[in-house]
């Protein structure tokens, strides 16, 4: 099972190699735990072009949590105007900046179990920081990543926690860093969750094709 998961992944990154990677993995090459935090906090259920704006904007006017706390909540907000629950997302803003000036001095922990001791920050996100601040071994596991590892035979689970589980145990380093990009790539363009492009997809001859009913 290592194998063949270590195999398809480098069958999609020759595929992708081209694609452009979505905001949070641009982020890893030049690892800043603040920013990626929050880059995480603020992208939640928008695209990456309004991500990208957002954050730029957002990014030069703040550069630690303390001056999101300064920061009054109405400009927060004024700021997050391009995103989706926009008041939700600048109350956690600042409610997670003070629990970590407080907490943790202003440091974001390097530890899964700090990061998820605060409140606002769940399992996807502690991921994403530990594996593109910190370089840990560890992956963000979406629907993407879900629907991809079952279609494939590699597991029947839609837990988050299992499938997590399998590509640690089956991945490693910049391999295991990397998955999440290609399967958020692979999951938009080709094994989408409705009719997949099964005769476009650069694994179909390894893919067991669990559950799909209908491809294109």
């Amino acid at each position: 099972m290592k194998n063949n998961i270590s195999e398809i992944l480098k069958i999609l990154e020759s595929h992708y190699s081209d694609e452009v990677r979505t905001t949070l993995n641009r982020m890893r090459e030049n690892p800043d735990p603040f920013k990626i935090l929050i880059g995480c906090l603020v992208s939640i259920n928008i695209k990456d072009d309004v991500t990208d704006k957002i954050l730029e904007e957002l990014f030069e006017r703040v550069g630690n949590f303390e001056d999101i706390i300064d920061m009054d909540l109405s400009e927060l907000e004024d700021m997050l105007y391009l995103a989706r629950y926009r008041k939700v997302k600048a109350a956690r803003l600042k409610s997670v900046s003070k629990e970590i000036i407080e907490k943790f001095d202003g440091e974001v922990p390097d530890d899964k179990d700090k990061l998820l001791s605060i409140n606002g920050i769940g399992p996807k996100t502690c991921n994403v920081v530990l594996c593109f601040a910190f370089g840990k071994n560890a992956i963000p596991v979406d629907s993407n990543t879900i629907r991809i590892a079952n279609r494939l035979g590699w597991i029947d689970s839609d837990k988050h926690n299992e499938v997590e589980e399998l590509l640690v145990d089956s991945l490693e380093g910049e391999s295991l860093r990397g998955a999440n990009a290609l399967f958020m790539l692979h999951g938009k363009s080709t094994c989408v969750p409705v009719s997949p492009f099964c005769s476009g997809c650069p694994v179909s001859l390894e893919c067991l094709r669990v559950g799909v009913e209908k491809s294109r």
